[in-house]
């Protein structure tokens, strides 16, 4: 008889076949564990298994790959193993060690994806991921996009690969996981690198969550988890709406006026990257709604030498 947590999963691949090739990003650790062994428990056999080395604890990271290794022989499974500098790569390119790790970590996948002809890829993010993004990116004020947090159905385009991204144990908690496999006595690699304080991520985890929760309660994170669907559907909806008037090559001033602030923000920022205006965030779109007064500057600058301007009642860039 099939889990909970295994229907769970069933029904996150509803519309795909059991026997499509899916590719499952491993890295040891209870989650990425649960899902793999959830995904066979739901029927999916067709899997290849990859695991990336961030090179970032030494002997402990490469006891992992050799534990994932083993893990998907063990059941059967092909996969792939990748590593890189991430160190490295972090002081390069004059980023943090999360964005180095994320970056090195899609383009390994993506290499898989592109080696086995396939472009689905299943990650093991869960509830408690959710709750830390959510209140991460309201930390670092994040409009309504990021305060949805992650979907359980997004893309992702990383080298020219565009890869479709499924989380399907976004309503299922890590205490739950852990749960499911003690029950059946699965073993799994813990990440040391969760307990140390220095990164941003875990400081949120490990001190600001433990003190929300003694002081509120763990029902915070599911009304976290709750308002994040919500909000999702919500800016889905807008999305809808300000997308197709942010198509054209040039805006016309008196329409932007016309609309409410909320869209008209979410149009000039979809403006922007149909533009090739790269990231642009809440200053670029501010500098643009400040042009659509009759007294508004006529030009702005923009990123990248670029500069937008309002001429003969529309705005374009230049």
């Amino acid at each position: 008889m099939m889990s909970p947590l295994g229907t769970i999963v069933r029904r996150g691949l509803s519309s795909y076949s059991r026997q499509k090739k899916l590719i499952v990003a491993v890295s040891g650790g209870a989650d990425s564990v649960a899902l793999l062994h959830l995904l066979i428990e739901a029927g999916h056999r067709n899997l290849v298994v990859a695991h990336f080395n961030h090179r970032l604890r030494g002997r402990e990271s490469r006891a992992d790959s050799l534990f994932v290794a083993r893990l998907a022989e063990r059941l059967g499974l092909h996969h792939e193993m990748g590593e890189g500098h991430v160190r490295k790569e972090s002081k390069e390119k004059k980023v943090s060690l999360e964005t180095a790790a994320r970056e090195a970590r899609y383009a390994f996948l993506g290499s898989v994806a592109k080696k086995h002809r396939t472009r689905t890829l299943l990650l093991a993010h869960h509830s408690d991921d959710q709750v830390e993004t959510c209140l991460f990116n309201f930390l670092r004020g994040s409009g309504m996009a990021g305060l949805s947090g992650m979907k359980p159905l997004s893309e992702r385009t990383e080298s020219g690969i565009h890869l479709k991204l499924i989380r399907p144990l976004l309503s299922v908690s890590k205490e739950e996981l852990i749960g499911w496999l003690g029950e059946r006595r699965i073993r799994f690699r813990e990440d040391a690198s969760n307990s140390v304080t220095d990164v941003s991520r875990n400081k949120l985890r490990l001190k600001l969550l433990p003190l929300v929760e003694n002081l509120l309660g763990s029902s915070f994170r599911k009304a976290i988890v709750r308002n994040a669907r919500i909000l999702a559907d919500e800016n889905a909806f807008l999305a809808g709406i300000a997308n197709p008037m942010a198509l054209h090559q040039e805006l016309r001033v008196g329409i932007l006026r016309e609309i409410h602030p909320a869209l008209q923000r979410r149009v000039l920022h979809a403006w922007l990257g149909n533009n090739g205006v790269t990231s642009p965030g809440f200053s670029e779109v501010e500098l643009l709604a400040s042009m659509l007064p009759a007294d508004g500057p006529a030009k702005v600058n923009l990123p990248g030498k670029r500069h937008a301007r309002r001429r003969a009642g529309v705005l374009f860039i230049e």
